[in-house]
């Protein structure tokens, strides 16, 4: 049979080769015994002796037969250590280059991630004296030469301070996400809980007029960055006050969690809630799942925190029901 690629299958040559090997023992072994038999029964008349001669032949070819089936054994254990060897070499060598790969993909990832948060940042920061300049020329001519400016001339140039406020806003958004990515960190234990305290009482002075019911788990501590840890949970902790705006009363907890097993952080609120259906974009900078004259905001700030959390080797969730209010959950990548 013709085979493509010129040789048979490895299983069908050792197939053919213990049938061969089998086909030739058992012929030797015929003709031995019928042979040896025979000189036997020439030789020999005398019982005893004939007995004598059948159990040294025995011996014989007891004797033989065992060396051969060493010598075979031998040979085939020696082919299958090589054989072992071999596929282990070239899984080892197959392993090693996989890793070389994945290392390289991963560096020039890693620097091209670099490469954009540092255009980014350049650009932005470039970006803000003509944006400050746009803002301040168009505040001075509503302030110096509003008797002179008619009234739709006077809706644009507030047009024109609205539009750059809020471009001015979204930079310095660019400019702390790409912070993040910035710089070393420095871990230390730090107390979550009192990071969270502190930032909903900023909230409450801001607007005591709310009604907000808090609740925070006392001493909850991780290892990480202080100062990333708290630009991420002031966001959380922004974030479940502003989306609970219309919970009367208001509801935000802080307290210890499990994540899929692991030690976690969850803070949650009672508010408008997203649906998950959405939830793939709530991550992403300058994506939001609600409309800016419901809340407004930027779309940075889950993006800052995600980025924050990453960078610590931890995890980020969420989870949400519309107008039931949203839970994140997080760890840090560190014993909790």
């Amino acid at each position: 049979m013709n085979w493509p690629g010129s040789e048979p299958p490895r299983q069908l040559r050792t197939s053919t080769a213990a049938i061969r090997t089998v086909a030739i023992y058992v012929i030797v072994a015929i003709a031995w015994i019928t042979l040896s038999d025979l000189a036997v029964d020439a030789l020999f008349s005398d019982p005893a002796h004939m007995v004598r001669a059948n159990l040294i032949k025995g011996w014989l070819f007891v004797g033989v037969t065992g060396v051969l089936l060493y010598a075979l054994i031998t040979r085939l254990v020696h082919q299958i250590n090589q054989l072992v060897h071999q596929r282990q070499e070239l899984s080892r060598r197959q392993q090693s280059e996989l890793e070389e790969k994945v290392a390289q993909r991963t560096a020039e990832l890693q620097g091209a991630n670099q490469e954009l948060d540092s255009f980014a940042y350049a650009v932005s920061h470039d970006l803000r004296a003509p944006l400050r300049a746009m803002n301040g020329f168009s505040e001075a001519l509503l302030e110096d030469h509003r008797a002179e400016l008619s009234e739709p001339a006077r809706a644009h140039l507030d047009q024109i301070r609205i539009a750059s406020s809020r471009m001015q806003g979204l930079i310095d958004g660019l400019l702390a996400l790409s912070r993040v990515t910035r710089g070393a960190l420095e871990r230390s234990e730090v107390n979550l809980s009192e990071i969270v305290k502190q930032s909903l009482h900023v909230l409450q002075e801001r607007d005591p007029h709310r009604q907000v019911e808090v609740g925070i788990e006392p001493d909850l501590i991780a290892e990480g960055d202080p100062r990333m840890l708290a630009a991420a949970l002031d966001n959380l902790a922004d974030n479940a006050w502003k989306y609970s705006v219309g919970a009367v009363p208001a509801i935000i907890r802080f307290h210890a969690a499990r994540l899929d097993g692991e030690p976690a952080f969850c803070i949650s609120d009672n508010g408008a809630g997203f649906d998950m259906r959405h939830i793939d974009g709530l991550f992403k900078p300058f994506q939001r799942l609600h409309r800016q004259d419901e809340f407004p905001g930027l779309g940075i700030g889950l993006a800052t925190v995600q980025r924050i959390i990453h960078r610590h080797g931890g995890r980020i969730t969420a989870e949400a029901r519309p107008g039931q209010g949203a839970r994140f959950l997080f760890t840090t990548g560190s014993r909790s």
